[in-house]
């Protein structure tokens, strides 16, 4: 019986339950991820704007390996084991979200890239809680640690919603403004502890993650997409300096 109700449930029927007062029923809202995927088609592009894009994916995917490696290097040499792991989450998302844009964008199976490109978008959640990450330690305190907890929570809502929900571009682009500029709430802290020379990098960051995203909604724009990936690659490199900078200065 219960295999039933769940089965007509995958099918999309109303799901018919008795309770002790009244038989119900309830419409099935959950879309499971691996066996109703929307139909998505991905935009064409022209060949030139397919390279453009390939050289910035090349060159991130090349930025993320290279600097989570000397950070973590660092890190182990002169810093404790908290610093260590806070430096391997940051490194690890990087790695992520540049690995995961350029399989989604430049994978030759066309039948996986819906699959692809929830994992993408997932592993921008996962890249802005990795880098709030380093700098809550670095800060330390209980104010920080709660904003950085804070973060995760909503980090992790956002990448359940987007590989096991379906969600649309325009809410998913606020959530992720929102949860970056959470930040705010550590300007003072950050400024004492990191110094404003690495403050104004993570504001540079920030600034061209928000402007990038008009590009990134300008779809009719030629390499509307290469220029979205060169505002998150810039953004990713300003973020990277001052934690880099921060890491230096505490070795």
């Amino acid at each position: 019986m219960i295999y039933e109700r769940f089965q007509q449930g995958l099918d999309n029927k109303p799901v018919k339950f008795r309770s002790g007062l009244r038989d119900f029923d309830i419409e099935r809202r959950y879309i499971p991820p691996m066996t109703m995927i929307p139909r998505y088609q991905y935009p064409r592009y022209a060949r030139s704007e397919r390279i453009a894009d390939g050289v910035i994916h090349l060159a991130g995917v090349i930025f993320a390996l290279s600097g989570a490696v000397l950070l973590i290097v660092i890190g182990a040499l002169h810093l404790g084991g908290a610093h260590v792991a806070a430096l391997s989450v940051y490194g690890a998302a990087l790695v992520a979200s540049f690995t995961a844009s350029a399989i989604y964008h430049f994978t030759p199976w066309e039948a996986a890239r819906p699959l692809f490109r929830r994992l993408d978008h997932a592993a921008i959640f996962l890249k802005i809680a990795g880098t709030y990450t380093p700098l809550a330690v670095l800060i330390g305190g209980p104010f920080a640690y709660a904003v950085l907890a804070l973060v995760w929570v909503l980090a992790l809502v956002g990448m359940a919603r987007k590989l096991f929900f379906w969600t649309n571009g325009a809410s998913s682009s606020v959530f992720y403004l929102v949860l970056g500029w959470l930040s705010l709430a550590l300007i003072w802290p950050l400024a004492q502890t990191v110094g404003w020379p690495a403050l104004a990098l993570i504001a540079a960051g920030g600034a061209l993650y928000t402007g990038g995203v008009v590009f990134f909604n300008w779809e009719g724009l030629k390499y509307s997409l290469a220029i979205w990936h060169g505002f998150v690659l810039a953004a990713s490199a300003c973020f990277f300096a001052a934690i880099a900078g921060s890491v230096f200065a505490a070795a």
